[in-house]
């Protein structure tokens, strides 16, 4: 009975044994699933597969930014098409941050036959960032730069592919009509109106978010009708956009046949305006005598970017190190903007400075967001040596823009040496001070120990004498009792 009882339990602890080794096996998977950190996952193949992509806007400028109301064959200009991919749908705001990082889009003009396509590096996009992916789909803007429209038909023709998402995106071609575009062996005259907007101007370039800029508007009244009376300019600015007088609105009065007048409007661009282009409607309306119609609009493309805040906010550099000894140094950087800075890295140089980490990739900083870097510094050389802190990074237009701080390290040989090399000489002629005796002089003391010596003795002395009469009075003691 007791061997079958060990043979039981034997068996019973090659089966637990086995158990706990399937379940620590079984643990890293468990462990990976409940705490993944790599990036949140991008949305479904349905979900990129979905929806389409649409063309919402277009502007067309010259060279200077002004908007331009008509283009002729062999005319040189830039064309910004606004479009919407809205098969790009995120789920949370993660995927968003995901998908602006990773998403690649590649552009080609296909109606050569009446749009010279620009050179590869006239055909850009503007930033994407994720307050550009959303609900409604991915927003953004094909810039085509010194593009040529060469006469015939003005339909542009647009071949549009994505890169960079888990699951690819088919190529989407989509076409637009450019109706600023005139051939006068192909496009009928547009009906003539008594009043119209030649141009509208905001300076060119871009607007930097929470700044005032001035929008131009040049009217004209065609001589060939009998002019425009009550003429009034009105703009139709977004909800970004405000108008820093109050007014939308600027009389303009009476137009005489071939008269013109220029209006300008103060606008505010809003602080928290997203970077991005923004439309302004522009409408000229008056009374005419003659049977042409006495209005006229335009639309006015306005760019806005958010300023930049990127900054240094505290730095730890050595000021002092020996031959041989590593130093170490800390940076710290802040994106107080609110638009993200992209590719971010760091790096220290100088004459006779090496350090272990090179130049270090830091990443984008998002709006809000603090991070820094470390450096071991070593030295190959002695003396005074400059160095250079240089912060590197992109701002959202893609321009490659530079943070430097000064420093300088002093660098002393190391001493080898031992202390022998510095006695005396070193110290120079310095007088030694002959050491000042306190207390109790030697011979004090050997007084001291003779009497207590002497003490000691003449103690023992009586004791012995003492002890002596005791033991003679205890033998005379003992001698009368034996006479007794």
């Amino acid at each position: 009975m007791k061997n079958k009882t060990k043979a039981i339990l034997r068996k019973f602890g090659v089966l637990l044994a086995v158990t706990l080794l399937f379940t620590a096996l079984a643990v890293p998977a468990w462990a990976e699933d409940g705490n993944d950190n790599s990036d949140p996952p991008l949305p479904s193949e349905t979900a990129l597969s979905s929806g389409s992509l649409t063309v919402t806007g277009y502007t067309v400028m010259d060279s200077s930014g002004r908007e331009l109301q008509r283009i002729e064959p062999g005319q040189k200009c830039r064309i910004i098409v606004a479009v919407v991919d809205s098969r790009i749908a995120p789920d949370n705001e993660e995927q968003k941050t995901t998908i602006a990082q990773n998403m690649g889009i590649n552009v080609k003009v296909t109606s050569t036959s009446s749009f010279a396509s620009p050179s590869l590096g006239d055909i850009t996009t503007t930033t994407i960032t994720p307050e550009k992916v959303t609900a409604n789909g991915l927003e953004y803007g094909i810039i085509l730069n010194d593009i040529t429209y060469r006469g015939g038909e003005n339909e542009l023709a647009l071949d549009i592919s994505c890169s960079g998402y888990t699951y690819p995106l088919p190529l989407v071609s989509v076409k637009q009509a450019i109706s600023q575009c005139y051939d006068a062996d192909t496009v009928e005259e547009p009906k003539d109106s008594a009043l119209v907007l030649t141009s509208a101007s905001y300076g060119g370039g871009s607007v930097e978010a929470g700044r005032d800029f001035t929008l131009t508007v040049d009217v004209l009244a065609p001589a060939k009708y009998a002019g425009a009376e009550n003429v009034k300019v009105i703009i139709t600015p977004p909800e970004q956009f405000t108008a820093s007088s109050g007014s939308t609105m600027i009389y303009v009065g009476d137009l005489a046949p071939g008269a013109s007048r220029q209006v300008t409007f103060e606008l505010n661009a809003s602080a928290v305006a997203p970077s991005g282009s923004y439309s302004i409607n522009v409408s000229v309306s008056g009374t005419a005598a003659s049977g042409a119609a006495p209005a006229d609009q335009m639309s006015v493309t306005v760019p806005v970017t958010q300023p930049e805040r990127f900054e240094i906010s505290r730095t730890d550099l050595p000021e002092y190190l020996s031959m041989g000894e590593e130093g170490y140094a800390y940076v710290s950087f802040v994106n107080k903007g609110k638009g993200t800075i992209y590719n971010v890295s760091a790096e220290i140089t100088g004459e006779g400075i090496t350090t272990t980490e090179g130049n270090q990739y830091i990443g984008n900083v998002q709006s809000g967001s603090e991070s820094s870097a470390d450096f071991t510094i070593q030295t190959s050389q002695a003396g005074n040596i400059s160095a250079l802190l240089t912060i590197t990074y992109e701002d959202e237009k893609g321009n490659i823009k530079e943070l430097t701080q000064d420093f300088t390290i002093t660098v002393e040989e190391m001493y080898m040496g031992g202390m022998d090399d510095f006695y005396p000489g070193d110290f120079g002629d310095i007088d030694v001070m002959p050491e000042e005796n306190t207390g109790m002089p030697v011979w004090g003391w050997i007084l001291i120990v003779l009497g207590v010596l002497a003490a000691g003795g003449g103690a023992a002395f009586f004791i012995i004498k003492k002890k002596k009469a005791k033991q003679k009075a205890a033998q005379l003691t003992e001698d009368d009792d034996e006479d007794i």
